[in-house]
């Protein structure tokens, strides 16, 4: 059965777990290496089963405890060129641990193959990933500030997707930001908003995504309750059904209580 849990999920950490209960990969390490080892471990997955990490980006609420958690478990680290050269910089690729560049057809971990897409973001070269496992698919897409065809395609007949709902346009708007922050959020090299996020739900929807996961939600500019509301609500203009046509949930900040399995 493949396990998708967040070990944490907002604009202070991110990092998810897609596999089974003894072998998965992780996408992102943006908590210490000590507390995605804790999470792992109440979820019931021993931090061996993580046979190596895959980043979307060199930012630090993505890569925060990259480099003790990849020599910790001697695992290896895949990334696309442009964010391998963004970590170098950041003095994260020390030699404690081996990576790779990740390449056009993907890669494959065991009997799990993974693949990138490209984001857009203020990063270097960012992407997301469809993890695609023995009967199941997951696609993970954040940190982007606009939906391309090409994330649409990546995503197209996952059985889950995690996407972003970054942040409530009024709540961000009328918020303490500066207004170049605000402006930096809102572009096309930003985050998506919880409309933005609405939307693609329901073009998913069209294309045979049936669970969704909201994630990366905003400390200061959202919250579960309006992202959640949100995306249902134009679900439900479609005429579609939660726990009849699709599965809709936010993520925490923290671990999940319990894996979604499917």
């Amino acid at each position: 059965m493949t396990r998708f849990m967040t070990l944490c999920s907002s604009s202070g950490g991110n990092s998810v777990y897609v596999g089974t209960s003894s072998y998965g990969v992780l996408i992102d390490a943006g908590n210490s290496c000590k507390q995605l080892k804790l999470a792992l471990k109440n979820a019931d997955i021993d931090p061996s089963s993580v046979k190596a990490i895959f980043v979307t980006h060199e930012h630090s609420d993505h890569v925060k405890g990259l480099r003790v958690l990849a020599s910790s478990l001697k695992v290896p680290v895949y990334a696309t060129g442009g964010t391998l050269s963004g970590l170098n910089g950041l003095g994260i690729l020390d030699g404690s641990f081996s990576y790779q560049k990740l390449l056009p057809g993907g890669v494959d971990v065991g009997d799990i193959h993974i693949s990138g897409f490209r984001t857009s973001h203020d990063a270097k070269e960012s992407c997301g990933y469809r993890i695609d496992l023995p009967g199941a698919s997951v696609g993970i897409a954040t940190d982007t500030g606009k939906i391309t065809d090409e994330i649409i395609n990546a995503l197209s007949g996952c059985g889950l997707v995690l996407l972003e709902s970054n942040y409530d346009y009024d709540m961000l708007m009328t918020g303490i930001y500066p207004p170049q922050l605000k402006a930096r959020i809102r572009s096309d090299i930003g985050h998506l908003s919880n409309d933005d996020c609405a939307e693609t739900v329901c073009s998913l929807l069209d294309l045979n995504v049936r669970r969704f996961v909201l994630g990366h939600l905003s400390r200061e500019n959202n919250r579960p309750e309006i992202a959640f509301s949100s995306a249902n609500g134009a679900l439900r203009r479609m005429g579609a059904r939660q726990d009849r046509d699709y599965s809709l949930s936010v993520a925490p900040v923290g671990p999940m209580d319990g894996y979604m399995v499917f």
